[in-house]
């Protein structure tokens, strides 16, 4: 008895670990921001100071071009692979510079929604759930109604 509740134990806290840490690991903010302020939009941050270590090439030439961006955005990119896509915004005089894996993108089709499942995905995914909530329904059905005698 006492190693079975040894063994609960483990995975409750286990399970715990994996939804806090889980919480950790969904933010998407760019690794080179070093200090930032949430803005009133999701996924956006006010920029305060970047670690220009951390930046891309392409990245680089923007921040020595057009200095400091005012805002950054995280989008994703409509297509069946959904890459991640980083917005730099300038208010004065207003530009919006997209980039792709730290390149310098000019023209990409955004998608505010901000899983990495496409559409594909999200269904297979669903049906799947369905499916195999379905079966363990049944099987629990069987066992209580048939099977328990």
């Amino acid at each position: 008895m006492n190693l079975l509740l040894r063994f609960k134990s483990i995975w409750i806290y286990t399970t715990l670990l994996a939804f806090l840490g889980s919480c950790f690991a969904c933010g998407y903010k760019p690794s080179y921001l070093q200090k930032g302020k949430t803005a009133e939009v999701s996924e956006r941050w006010r920029v305060e100071e970047i670690n220009p270590a951390r930046l891309s090439a392409d990245e680089k030439s923007v921040l020595e071009t057009f200095g400091t961006p005012d805002y950054i955005r995280f989008f994703r990119k409509r297509s069946l692979e959904r890459e991640k896509v980083y917005a730099w915004i300038y208010a004065e005089p207003v530009r919006f510079v997209t980039f792709i894996d730290g390149k310098k993108v000019d023209y990409a089709v955004l998608d505010e929604d901000l899983s990495s499942l496409n559409d594909h995905q999200r269904d297979m995914l669903f049906w799947g759930g369905v499916t195999v909530a379905t079966v363990a329904a049944l099987g629990l059905l069987y066992y209580y109604f048939i099977a328990k005698k």
